[in-house]
């Protein structure tokens, strides 16, 4: 009797421990496209290349807190424009539009009282970046909205595109403390 109590206890463990393996164990499913599209993002209007490669500057000045508005306001007379020249050599003649795919949570990161705005790196409180679109409506940098933009073909030299929106500071309603707000934002350009 002892034999069979200790055999089904062995055997009940070995149960759970089969069940809580199970529950761990998953597949990760890999999608994806590679394309032979070549073509390089630098500054246009209103920004300036970096220091590293790929870093583009946007400089959204001094600003007054009396000047920001709060995310559901149209308040973005401070707004500073930004242009992106997307220019490709080569692969462009099956794609018409280039998307800029803004990645947030890989930059400074989601403002912790309002996920539409960037997070502000340094010591003023009471903002984050909001980003404009072409049509000067606020983004949520939260939904993985994009800024599409037509490619212009170039005969077979290739395609160009225009990417115009703006940035600007947003009031994300915690108290307001003056000093430098900086942030980064990773960006994907996706071409179909």
């Amino acid at each position: 009797m002892k034999k069979m109590a200790l055999t089904l206890a062995v055997l009940g463990a070995m149960g759970m421990v089969s069940t809580a393996t199970a529950a761990n164990n998953g597949k990760l499913v890999f999608n994806g496209t590679l394309t032979n599209i070549s073509c390089d993002v630098g500054p246009g209007s209103g920004v300036s290349a970096g220091t590293s490669p790929g870093d583009i500057n946007v400089d959204l000045g001094n600003v007054s807190f009396s000047d920001i508005g709060i995310s559901s306001e149209s308040r973005f007379e401070t707004a500073t424009p930004i242009q992106l020249l997307v220019n490709c050599s080569a692969g462009a003649e099956q794609y018409n539009t280039v998307k800029m795919r803004l990645v947030a949570r890989n930059g400074s990161g989601l403002d912790n009282n309002d996920a539409k705005l960037l997070r502000t790196t340094g010591a003023a409180d009471g903002v984050g970046i909001g980003l404009l679109n072409a049509s000067n409506a606020l983004m949520d940098l939260s939904a993985g909205e994009t800024i599409d933009t037509a490619l212009v073909k170039e005969g077979t030299a290739g395609a160009t595109a225009e990417i115009n929106f703006g940035a600007v500071y947003v009031l994300n309603g915690t108290p307001a403390n003056p000093g430098n707000a900086d942030g980064f934002l990773p960006f994907v350009m996706d071409y179909e």
